[in-house]
């Protein structure tokens, strides 16, 4: 199983080696850090084979998924996961159309991203929960998320989200619900997960834009 890493920080690479070669000893890996590197392989005699490729979407010398071109164009045909610290539902949407099996955020834990991998080297596509909501909450307008209903937002999810707006602590909104604080804290985990904010505020603006909140 040969794989192929394209990236363009080499402690990264260094510690994806470490995790695939740790619970994937089979793999073996060739990595490059950049374009033009990558470039260089693909202009060898003979260009080496490769079962899976791991890249990063922005690498060194051109602009975001600039590498899935140059794959291409030098007839790499394994199955590309992009592995990247960008975690915005466009750049997935576009990595997916441009021919990903996978976009998965440099943040996962390392056991579960080379079973992820795995998977995608062996035919199967992978994109993380709250990824595939931040592009279904990005595909769809507005109006499709219907106020009464806060559209991929429960009903306690919606109560959770007034309460945030009214800047209530955990503690305050479980004692107002009548619920554990630790429950309003994943409550919370996922009303940012589902609204692609990456903390309170933002949730709490991103929702009022939408019509989500009590005050409508």
């Amino acid at each position: 199983m040969r794989v192929l890493v394209a990236d363009d920080h080499p402690m990264y690479r260094d510690a994806l080696e470490l995790y695939i070669t740790r619970d994937w000893p089979e793999a073996s890996l060739t990595a490059v850090g950049s374009l033009e590197e990558l470039d260089a392989l693909a202009g060898q005699p003979e260009v080496p084979e490769f079962d899976l490729v791991v890249m990063d979407w922005q690498l060194p010398g051109g602009e975001g998924g600039a590498g899935m071109d140059r794959l291409d164009a030098a007839g790499i045909d394994a199955p590309v996961a992009v592995v990247t610290g960008h975690e915005d539902a466009a750049i997935a949407r576009e990595a997916l159309t441009r021919g990903a099996c996978a976009f998965l955020p440099k943040t996962l834990p390392s056991v579960a991203l080379v079973q992820m991998l795995k998977v995608v080297a062996f035919g199967g596509s992978v994109v993380p929960a709250d990824v595939a909501l931040r592009m279904a909450g990005a595909l769809a307008p507005p109006s499709a998320l219907a106020p009464e209903t806060g559209g991929l937002l429960t009903e306690r999810e919606r109560e959770v989200l007034d309460h945030l707006s009214g800047g209530a602590t955990n503690k305050e909104i479980g004692r107002l619900l009548d619920l554990q604080e630790v429950t309003i804290k994943l409550h919370t985990r996922r009303i940012l997960r589902k609204l692609g904010a990456k903390n309170r505020v933002e949730a709490v603006t991103r929702a009022r834009d939408l019509g989500l909140l009590g005050g409508g």
